[in-house]
């Protein structure tokens, strides 16, 4: 950090950067650029997890240290290196004692109860959390979540169940008496209790979507056969090794075997976005044999993360985000010109719009996951062939390299649009 009343530039610079509401600025933060911002609702259980662990866990140093955090969002942890950080160092302040805790009912809300959910209902947050960027009401949490475990539990009786009640309680009550609530006062060793309980707690939770001993041959039941990996692998490393890309989106990418080797190959880092939520929860656990340089997100291509918020610009959606340096998007097409129905040009054209260079595959109708894709349709889309493909690939850009796999037919093509 800087003050800018010691540099000589300093004048210049509060000149030149005004808060939100004209505000002077007094201190310079230089910190890594995030190579990729994402959302809670692009999460699965264990990042969310991980990062509620994480906020928790600066909280408890912070207050040690006599400082607290202003609020507790959830888009202010963020991946980096294959961990999740908090972004937003000016929301520390000194701690006041007796002062509540001011972003509870925010953790409660963007970390607790989408949690629970899933480990109490077995239902997946993301929607839900989607659907309000405040994170999960408490009158849709407490419909759901099984009163038994909330009465048997301290944490969740306490947190959840009183706390939420209050919360519907004072959202019918007047002014006043919501002032009041606001204005009571904890004692200091009871703010830390709560910050300390409550870590507990949320460290002992399991997604009850999946046993753990489901994830420990999970690639493996998802895998290609070794021939044609090993082709596929070496096909993405020579393209990374000509092009250098510095951050690619895997789209479709499984659990990241394609995106590691792009890695190898000398791509940056990947970003791993897949729609299937025992996809992403395996790249996660298994990200400390990438370095980091995997980001794995859910999301579901043909139904990405739009824009949202305040004028649509605090939550960017999938295209703003773009352009990534590359794209992997690797037994993915057919998905979305027959599980969903999209014409074939808007398709590729979509893909290619995302990165000015790029491997898209084509996936022949004899192969398995496409005919059973087509067993619940009449006919096959009239579009889907490897000639249509290819006129699309060279009406948006340049057909560099290809590869017909004689095994089964699949088509890698690589392209440029520079």
């Amino acid at each position: 950090m800087i003050d800018t009343n010691a540099l000589d530039a300093g004048a210049d610079l509060r000149s030149q950067f005004r808060g939100a509401r004209g505000e002077d600025i007094v201190a310079l933060y230089e910190h890594p650029r995030l190579p990729v911002v994402t959302y809670p609702y692009e999460w699965v259980f264990s990042q969310l997890k991980d990062a509620a662990l994480q906020h928790l866990s600066l909280q408890l140093v912070a207050f040690d240290k006599g400082y607290v955090l202003s609020d507790a969002t959830a888009y202010n942890m963020q991946m980096f290196d294959g961990r999740f950080l908090h972004i937003d160092p000016p929301s520390l302040r000194p701690y006041e004692d007796g002062k509540p805790w001011a972003g509870y009912n925010q953790f409660c809300r963007q970390f607790l109860l989408p949690l629970l959910l899933e480990a109490w209902s077995g239902l997946g947050f993301q929607s839900l959390y989607r659907g309000s960027m405040d994170g999960i009401r408490f009158e849709d949490a407490l419909a759901v979540l099984p009163k038994s475990k909330m009465m048997l539990s301290p944490t969740a009786l306490f947190h959840v169940w009183m706390h939420g009640r209050s919360v519907l309680k004072r959202s019918d009550s007047s002014s006043s008496s919501a002032n009041r609530a606001e204005q009571a006062q904890v004692p200091k060793a009871h703010y830390r209790a709560i910050l300390q309980q409550l870590r507990d707690f949320i460290a002992g939770l399991k997604s009850d979507r999946r046993p753990d001993s489901y994830w420990s041959d999970y690639a493996e039941r998802n895998s290609y056969s070794d021939a044609m990996k090993r082709d596929k692998s070496a096909f993405v490393s020579e393209w990374a090794a000509r092009t250098k890309p510095g951050i690619i989106w895997d789209l479709g990418g499984n659990t990241g075997d394609f995106s590691r080797a792009a890695l190898d190959g000398g791509a940056g880092l990947s970003v791993l976005i897949d729609g299937d939520n025992d996809s992403i929860e395996a790249a996660w656990r298994n990200r400390a044999r990438d370095g980091g340089r995997i980001i794995p997100v859910l999301m579901n291509l043909l139904d990405p993360s739009p824009s949202m918020g305040w004028r649509q610009m605090e939550r960017q959606g999938l295209a703003e985000r773009a352009p990534a340096d590359g794209i992997l998007a690797l037994a993915v097409l057919h998905h979305m010109v027959i599980g969903g129905n999209l014409p074939m040009s808007e398709a590729v054209d979509w893909l290619m719009s995302l990165a000015p260079t790029g491997i898209i595959e084509f996936v022949p109708t004899t192969d398995p996951m496409v005919r059973g894709l087509m067993a619940h349709r009449d006919e096959l889309a009239s579009d889907y062939s490897p000639e249509t493909f290819m006129r699309a690939v060279e009406a948006n850009g340049q057909v560099g390299t290809t590869k017909t796999f004689e095994e089964n037919g699949r088509l890698l093509v690589e392209y440029s649009t520079t």
